[in-house]
């Protein structure tokens, strides 16, 4: 305890020492989630402040002469990907930034693969707001905690390296795309050892992970907080948590592109997502039309970030839909529900392994910018499909290399289908699963 102290102290003070102005960043967000009804006033003065610096520093923007946020036309990743310099502002524009900008990668929850640029700003304010939205479940920073990540996309540790841990940090790191029955014991032994107070990961592996605990009666000492996002939480996993293991559970809901957007009252209804509205405001549009979506109405999301200044995105749609729970008299929405889609399935290799894919697969095929966007459907207990749009004749050249990849993934007996379309469809929710499960083998 007194490490934790004395880190989070060193921390503050080194903050204030360098003057990244992250402990000002900090308790302004606080100060937004304590009182969201009384900060409407400086929450309107962050909206017009990005919409007037994005047209009078990008390209894209220019034109618009118009101050009211629908006078601004409703964005995708495609649109931005084929115009990512008309989005981009020049470095010596940017504000406070320091060296390079920060490339930040995504294929997002609807396989969509996406790449944009963020300033040392909005990097700051994103560490802050975490910092600031732990603390509402009394999560302090440097506490222990196990955090899984997919080594092959993020790290260069090697394929042998499952699980590491940064004493600086007192995070123990685990590849959510190895867990085996071996592995699992490994970290099961490491939570225990480590005092593991929290665990940050996809509620893929929250499954697996609690699963395992479960039904191999693991006796894990401490009371343990899960914090789960980018898919929507099943029931059955809630249960798991809260009333067999005693845990507490929350939601999170949030995106590479804008960070943590807001989360589910803790062990509580697990559909409905407070946001934070610190950073970004929050729209539901018709899902055909730009108008506001009605009461109790499906519709796409739609934010509009305050903090990245290297490339503004205004009235980005994200790619998912989901209903409006509260709103202000001017559209902002503070509460969504019924959050359709955000669901990666595991599927099972030859040999009954079940892996996480999206965490498992190479970036050449999750992330690759000839890929517009991509699709993997597990048919039958070794038949699989992975399905791509893109550039027919270039697909087609690649897609033997990418059946080698997904060979040495799922096991070489592994029949792979690939197929090559102009669009991948969507479901009657207006939703892409990026993953899904058609073989049920307990079933």
């Amino acid at each position: 305890m007194h490490f934790v102290r004395i880190k989070r102290a060193c921390f503050w003070i080194k903050d204030f020492i360098t003057r990244t102005g992250m402990w000002q960043d900090y308790k302004y967000v606080t100060n937004i989630l304590n009182h969201p009804e009384t900060t409407i006033e400086e929450r309107r003065k962050e909206l017009q402040a990005i919409l007037e610096y994005a047209k009078q520093n990008t390209v894209f923007y220019s034109s618009i002469k118009g101050n009211r946020l629908s006078d601004f036309p409703v964005v995708s990743k495609k649109i931005i990907n084929d115009n990512i310099e008309q989005f981009s502002v020049n470095n010596e524009l940017i504000p406070g930034q320091k060296g390079e900008l920060h490339l930040q990668k995504t294929s997002g929850s609807t396989g969509n693969p996406f790449r944009f640029y963020q300033d040392t700003l909005c990097r700051t304010r994103r560490i802050a707001t975490i910092k600031a939205v732990n603390e509402l479940v009394h999560f302090h920073s440097f506490e222990p905690l196990l955090h899984f990540r997919s080594f092959k996309h993020y790290y260069s540790w090697g394929d042998s390296v499952n699980m590491i841990w940064k004493k600086n940090l007192n995070i123990l790191y685990a590849d959510n795309s190895t867990l085996t029955p071996e592995n699992l014991n490994k970290i099961t032994t490491e939570i225990i050892r480590r005092k593991i107070k929290y665990i940050r990961g996809y509620l893929t592996s929250i499954d697996i992970l609690t699963e395992y605990i479960v039904r191999n009666n693991v006796n894990i000492p401490q009371k343990i907080t899960i914090f789960t996002g980018g898919e929507t939480v099943r029931e059955s996993v809630r249960s798991r948590v809260v009333d067999i293991l005693h845990w507490d559970m929350v939601s999170q809901y949030a995106n590479e592109e804008n960070g943590v957007l807001g989360q589910a009252a803790l062990n509580g209804p697990l559909d409905v997502f407070h946001l934070y509205l610190a950073n970004c405001f929050v729209e539901i549009l018709k899902i055909d039309s730009d108008e506001p979506a009605g009461k109790d109405e499906l519709g796409r999301v739609v934010v509009t970030d305050y903090t990245n200044k290297a490339m503004p995105l205004i009235r980005y749609e994200i790619g998912d839909l989901a209903i409006a729970a509260a709103t202000t008299t001017d559209h902002e929405v503070t509460a969504i529900k019924g959050l359709a889609g955000r669901e990666t399935e595991y599927i099972y290799t030859t040999d009954g392994t079940r892996i996480d894919l999206f965490n498992s697969v190479s970036e050449e095929i999750y992330n690759n910018p000839i890929i517009y966007q991509w699709q993997f459907i597990q048919l039958d207990e070794k038949e699989y499909k992975l399905i791509l749009c893109g550039d027919r004749e270039v697909l087609n050249c690649k897609s033997e290399h990418y059946k080698d990849l997904l060979l040495n993934l799922l096991g070489n007996d592994a029949i792979i289908s690939i197929e090559i379309v102009t669009a991948i469809p969507v479901k009657d929710s207006g939703k892409r699963k990026l993953v899904e499960q058609h073989y049920h083998p307990n079933h």
